[in-house]
């Protein structure tokens, strides 16, 4: 008897949760994706059998995906959802046929990740306030994710122990539930004892929200959204124009670390958690593009001094 569209969804759902670890924003991703084209399947009258399943239905699927997600990248991801599913299920033989050489990804244009420039970098960092318990917490959040290179998910998940009270190293858990140790700057961690210091809360999350609608310190957590907000008030505040997203932080701390240490690629995947040094490939990008720059202006300076001599 052939397995049901939901039933082979359920399982390969399991399956990310327990045994592969995924994070909880990319099992929500993936069910959203497998909901979406349950939805498709029915709208045409498909029997969600996934023995009646077949290539033409993907197409169609893929298709249907072109007129209704604009973006390339928005597409690509919601078809390497599908296409890592129908592989599992294949592998697990829980369908005769593998349809995912069926699913074909859009192309991609190569997008460089754009760090904090130096003089916005500065001007951030020697403008933060530090008067009030918010605004201290903005500077601990600021210098922490600079510092640290962390994702802003891994960032959050923290607790207020896990700061060390003496030393500058510190425990976090990135993608796949794999821990790494990161480092504070003395500037981050000053930032965060002084953040810390000035809390009144019982709250255990190291970072927390201060909005009056959250009068419950149990459930204070600082979240994403709350941390984009952060960071967008402060770029209009500070003029750091850059500082789009709490990512941004991400961008600048690897590309500064690929320049003070050479290029070493490799310390720079373990800092920031990268499973696949692929994935380094657009900072290295913007570390040899600001090599050459340096170089363009190191000739011009010899040029104009050998006209002198």
């Amino acid at each position: 008897m052939s397995l049901d569209f939901q039933a082979a969804a359920d399982e390969y759902i399991g399956w990310l949760q327990l045994e592969a670890n995924r994070s909880p924003n990319t099992v929500r991703a993936y069910q959203g994706e497998l909901r979406r084209l349950a939805g498709f399947l029915a709208s045409r009258g498909h029997s969600l059998a996934m023995g009646d399943l077949r290539h033409e239905d993907l197409r169609a699927y893929q298709r249907h995906l072109a007129t209704t997600l604009k973006s390339p990248a928005s597409r690509a991801r919601a078809l390497v959802a599908i296409r890592s599913w129908l592989r599992w299920l294949a592998r697990e033989r829980l369908m005769d046929n593998d349809l995912s050489n069926g699913i074909t990804l859009p192309r991609l244009e190569q997008r460089l990740p754009k760090p904090l420039p130096s003089d916005e970098l500065a001007r951030l960092l020697s403008s933060l306030p530090a008067e009030s318990p918010l605004e201290k917490r903005d500077r601990a959040l600021v210098h922490f994710l600079l510092s640290t290179g962390c994702r802003i998910s891994e960032a959050l998940q923290l607790e207020r122990t896990d700061v060390p009270r003496r030393g500058n190293r510190l425990v976090v858990t990135g993608k796949g539930a794999k821990q790494r140790a990161v480092y504070l700057t003395d500037d981050a961690k000053a930032a965060v004892d002084d953040y810390l210091q000035a809390r009144t809360d019982t709250c255990m999350a190291l970072f927390v929200n201060y909005d009056r609608s959250t009068p419950n310190d149990l459930r204070r957590r600082l979240t994403p959204a709350g941390a984009r907000h952060v960071v967008n008030r402060l770029r209009k505040e500070l003029g750091a124009w850059s500082f789009k997203s709490p990512h941004v932080a991400r961008h600048t701390t690897a590309t500064s670390l690929l320049e003070v240490t050479g290029g070493d690629v490799r310390l720079v995947q373990e800092v920031l958690g990268h499973a696949n040094l692929n994935t380094l490939q657009g900072y290295t990008k913007i570390v040899d593009s600001r090599k050459q720059d340096a170089y363009r202006r190191y000739q011009e300076y010899l040029t104009d001094k050998k006209r002198e001599g």
